[in-house]
Protein backbone atom coordinates (compact mmCIF):
# COMPACT_ATOMS: atom_id res chain seq x y z
CA UNK A 1 0.00 0.00 0.00
CA UNK A 2 3.23 2.09 1.07
CA UNK A 3 4.56 1.48 -2.43
CA UNK A 4 1.46 2.40 -4.14
CA UNK A 5 0.73 5.89 -2.06
CA UNK A 6 4.58 6.65 -3.40
CA UNK A 7 4.03 6.07 -7.07
CA UNK A 8 0.84 8.13 -6.23
CA UNK A 9 2.93 11.16 -4.99
CA UNK A 10 5.17 10.96 -7.44
CA UNK A 11 2.78 11.43 -10.47
CA UNK A 12 1.07 13.96 -8.58
CA UNK A 13 4.18 15.85 -8.59
CA UNK A 14 5.41 15.07 -12.34
CA UNK A 15 2.41 16.76 -12.89
CA UNK A 16 2.23 19.49 -10.56
CA UNK A 17 5.64 20.43 -12.09
CA UNK A 18 4.40 20.47 -15.48
CA UNK A 19 1.62 22.66 -14.65
CA UNK A 20 3.73 25.00 -12.71
CA UNK A 21 5.84 25.41 -16.24
CA UNK A 22 2.69 25.43 -18.06
CA UNK A 23 1.38 27.99 -16.02
CA UNK A 24 4.27 30.02 -16.57
CA UNK A 25 4.38 29.92 -20.03
CA UNK A 26 0.75 30.78 -19.75
CA UNK A 27 1.45 34.09 -18.03
CA UNK A 28 4.19 35.23 -20.37
CA UNK A 29 2.10 34.41 -23.14
CA UNK A 30 -1.14 36.83 -21.39
CA UNK A 31 1.78 39.29 -21.13
CA UNK A 32 2.99 39.31 -24.97
CA UNK A 33 -0.56 39.88 -26.07
CA UNK A 34 -1.34 42.49 -23.25
CA UNK A 35 1.72 44.56 -25.07
CA UNK A 36 0.21 44.30 -28.40
CA UNK A 37 -2.83 45.31 -27.00
CA UNK A 38 -1.61 48.11 -25.48
CA UNK A 39 0.43 49.32 -28.78
CA UNK A 40 -2.88 48.94 -31.51
CA UNK A 41 -5.13 50.54 -28.74
CA UNK A 42 -2.77 53.72 -28.81
CA UNK A 43 -2.46 53.49 -32.81
CA UNK A 44 -6.08 53.46 -32.96
CA UNK A 45 -5.96 56.46 -30.88
CA UNK A 46 -3.41 58.30 -33.23
CA UNK A 47 -5.70 57.18 -36.03
CA UNK A 48 -8.83 58.84 -34.78
CA UNK A 49 -6.72 62.12 -33.79
CA UNK A 50 -4.94 62.09 -37.11
CA UNK A 51 -9.09 61.94 -38.59
CA UNK A 52 -9.95 64.96 -37.19
CA UNK A 53 -7.28 67.23 -38.49
CA UNK A 54 -6.85 69.10 -41.81
CA UNK A 55 -4.16 69.54 -44.57
CA UNK A 56 -1.43 71.18 -42.74
CA UNK A 57 -2.14 71.63 -39.24
CA UNK A 58 0.01 70.93 -36.38
CA UNK A 59 -0.02 67.65 -33.81
CA UNK A 60 1.83 66.24 -31.45
CA UNK A 61 3.03 62.76 -32.77
CA UNK A 62 3.89 59.62 -29.49
CA UNK A 63 6.61 58.04 -30.59
CA UNK A 64 6.29 56.12 -27.79
CA UNK A 65 8.35 55.85 -24.55
CA UNK A 66 6.09 59.06 -23.27
CA UNK A 67 8.11 60.51 -25.97
CA UNK A 68 5.99 63.29 -28.53
CA UNK A 69 6.82 65.30 -31.54
CA UNK A 70 5.36 67.85 -33.55
CA UNK A 71 4.37 67.21 -36.64
CA UNK A 72 2.63 69.06 -39.69
CA UNK A 73 0.19 66.78 -41.45
CA UNK A 74 0.88 66.70 -45.31
CA UNK A 75 -2.06 64.04 -46.30
CA UNK A 76 -3.72 63.28 -43.35
CA UNK A 77 -6.21 61.19 -45.07
CA UNK A 78 -3.43 58.87 -45.46
CA UNK A 79 -1.36 56.99 -43.64
CA UNK A 80 1.45 53.92 -43.99
CA UNK A 81 0.84 51.07 -42.22
CA UNK A 82 3.37 47.97 -41.63
CA UNK A 83 2.99 44.43 -43.19
CA UNK A 84 5.95 43.13 -41.37
CA UNK A 85 9.42 42.06 -43.28
CA UNK A 86 10.19 45.35 -43.72
CA UNK A 87 7.15 45.82 -46.26
CA UNK A 88 5.09 49.07 -46.25
CA UNK A 89 1.32 49.87 -47.65
CA UNK A 90 -0.02 52.80 -47.91
CA UNK A 91 -3.92 53.25 -47.51
CA UNK A 92 -6.49 55.70 -45.87
CA UNK A 93 -6.99 56.50 -42.26
CA UNK A 94 -10.41 54.71 -42.08
CA UNK A 95 -8.99 51.13 -44.08
CA UNK A 96 -5.89 51.57 -41.14
CA UNK A 97 -8.69 52.12 -38.46
CA UNK A 98 -10.23 48.94 -39.79
CA UNK A 99 -7.63 46.86 -39.73
CA UNK A 100 -6.38 48.12 -36.17
CA UNK A 101 -9.75 47.60 -35.20
CA UNK A 102 -9.79 43.87 -36.47
CA UNK A 103 -6.17 43.00 -34.77
CA UNK A 104 -7.53 44.74 -31.53
CA UNK A 105 -11.00 42.33 -31.27
CA UNK A 106 -8.68 39.24 -32.43
CA UNK A 107 -6.09 39.84 -29.56
CA UNK A 108 -9.10 40.53 -27.08
CA UNK A 109 -10.35 36.89 -27.93
CA UNK A 110 -7.03 35.51 -27.80
CA UNK A 111 -6.69 37.61 -24.20
CA UNK A 112 -9.77 36.34 -23.04
CA UNK A 113 -9.40 32.40 -24.05
CA UNK A 114 -6.06 31.93 -22.55
CA UNK A 115 -7.19 33.95 -19.51
CA UNK A 116 -9.37 31.65 -19.07
CA UNK A 117 -6.99 28.66 -19.92
CA UNK A 118 -4.77 30.16 -17.25
CA UNK A 119 -7.47 30.51 -14.83
CA UNK A 120 -8.38 26.50 -15.12
CA UNK A 121 -4.81 25.50 -15.36
CA UNK A 122 -4.40 27.78 -11.88
CA UNK A 123 -7.50 25.45 -9.99
CA UNK A 124 -5.88 22.21 -11.28
CA UNK A 125 -2.77 23.69 -9.59
CA UNK A 126 -4.56 24.01 -6.53
CA UNK A 127 -6.17 20.39 -6.23
CA UNK A 128 -2.88 18.83 -6.70
CA UNK A 129 -1.28 20.95 -4.42
CA UNK A 130 -3.83 19.99 -1.27
CA UNK A 131 -3.87 16.42 -3.03
CA UNK A 132 0.05 16.27 -2.59
CA UNK A 133 0.20 17.71 0.53
CA UNK A 134 -2.71 15.52 1.93
CA UNK A 135 -0.66 12.24 0.58
CA UNK A 136 2.28 13.31 2.11
CA UNK A 137 1.26 13.93 5.51
CA UNK A 138 -0.37 10.23 4.97
CA UNK A 139 2.27 8.89 3.94
CA UNK A 140 4.47 10.44 6.72
CA UNK A 141 2.10 9.55 9.09
CA UNK A 142 2.17 5.82 8.09
CA UNK A 143 5.90 5.24 8.55
CA UNK A 144 7.17 2.95 11.30
CA UNK A 145 8.59 5.21 13.93
CA UNK A 146 12.14 4.17 13.06
CA UNK A 147 12.04 5.16 9.37
CA UNK A 148 11.05 8.58 10.59
CA UNK A 149 13.40 11.65 8.35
Amino acid sequence: MAEDQQKLLQKIYAEQQMTESNLGLMQQRLEAIQVYLTNYRSGFMVLEEIEKKEEGEEMLLNVGGSIFVEAKLVNPNKVTRGLGSGIRIEQSVTAAKEVVSEALESLEKQYEKLAQEYQTLLQRTSVLNTQFQQLAAQIQSTKPPGEEE
